[in-house]
């Protein structure tokens, strides 16, 4: 078999980076894409460092109906839909980091599970959302306070096994991985492993298809771990905070193509832009800025962020969405690119 030198590799996708983009831009030895936003949202209620993180109910009856749940930290949920315009905002408290479960089965019926970590009274919080009216219903509010010092991020993972959340600590670096319970009339959770890392973990994303749960050790770089209690965790180190692409990592999200195809995005807070993994290989695919154009400024310290594939009239692929650390008025916002441009 004919061996392809790192050196072939390199000039073919810088080949291909000229060819969508023009001429090429670099991150170190890095080809760059900059992107520019096709949707501002509305700024968030609270002032200052207060959007964080998202999750999006995919409504596949109607996408033009999805919409994007984002965090105000300092105030609750702010539900937008994909023109960014605020629909409702829920005063739940400094909600840090939220995830969804957009079909969740329980009392004979199916609906989006969101989970939410709540930094007010430090617990796991669970909302139902109503989709006829667009509510949001807290539905676990006992026995889910955390042993961790301040809970920080958060992510679901579902897995044949059940419905499981992992959060992470905002001061030691540890990880809980709770199971959610079904009972007859009611919902709970169950603590059931902590992981524990040497600094400190925000970005959390589970890969269902292959039982792995990423997560992002902000000065250290991204961790792949196996998410099913049951196993090993054959922890590893897929990709390193360096001098290219510098601490903080922060928002994680999975683009999945397909079953077992897809893209890992991680928010490189520390260099402004995006970095695109290859989902089965871990390997760097580009790097992303978003940049002004459209009318829209661009982003920059980035914390959370998330990924859509439902197919809309405006975003036939699905669409990112990210937090703008430093939005122009001051009230920090979340910006939506189409992810045709980012693929």
């Amino acid at each position: 078999m004919k061996k392809i030198s790192f050196l072939s590799i390199f000039i073919l996708l810088i080949s291909n980076e000229i060819a969508a983009q023009g001429p090429a831009k670099f991150v170190g030895p890095f080809a760059l894409r900059e992107v520019v936003a096709d949707v501002e949202t509305s700024p968030v209620i609270s002032n200052e460092d207060a959007a964080d993180d998202i999750c999006i109910y995919e409504n596949i009856d109607n996408p033009e109906k999805s919409l994007i749940i984002a965090t105000d930290k300092k105030y609750g949920l702010v539900i937008y839909n994909l023109d960014g315009e605020i629909l409702y905002d829920y005063p739940f408290g400094r909600v840090n980091n939220v995830d969804i479960i957009n079909n969740f089965n329980f009392g004979g019926e199916s609906f989006p599970l969101i989970c939410g970590s709540n930094r007010s009274t430090n617990t796991i919080e669970l909302y139902k959302l109503n989709v006829n009216d667009l509510s949001l219903e807290l539905i676990l509010k006992e026995n889910n306070k955390s042993s961790l010092e301040d809970v920080y991020g958060i992510t679901f993972y579902n897995s044949n096994n059940g419905e499981y959340i992992f959060v992470s600590d905002k001061e030691t670096g540890e990880v809980e991985q709770w199971i959610v319970k079904k009972n007859n009339d009611s919902i709970s959770i169950e603590k059931i492993r902590t992981l524990k890392f040497k600094t400190l973990i925000e970005g959390l994303v589970a890969d269902e298809y292959y039982g792995k749960i990423y997560i992002a050790e902000e000065n250290k770089g991204l961790w792949q771990v196996n998410a099913e209690p049951n196993l090993n965790e054959n922890r590893k180190l897929v990709f390193e905070v360096n001098k290219t692409f510098k601490k903080d990592f922060e928002g994680l999200a999975l683009y999945q193509s397909d079953m077992e195809n897809g893209v890992i995005v991680i928010s490189v807070q520390g260099s402004n832009g995006y970095a695109l993994l290859d989902r089965k290989t871990q390997t760097l695919i580009r790097f992303i800025k978003v940049v002004d154009g459209n009318g829209i400024d661009g982003t920059s310290d980035t914390d959370g962020l998330e990924v859509s594939t439902i197919s809309t009239n405006r975003f036939k692929k699905g669409f990112l969405v990210v937090q703008d650390g430093f939005n122009d008025n001051g009230f920090q916002n979340f910006k939506i690119i189409d992810w045709d441009k980012v693929d």
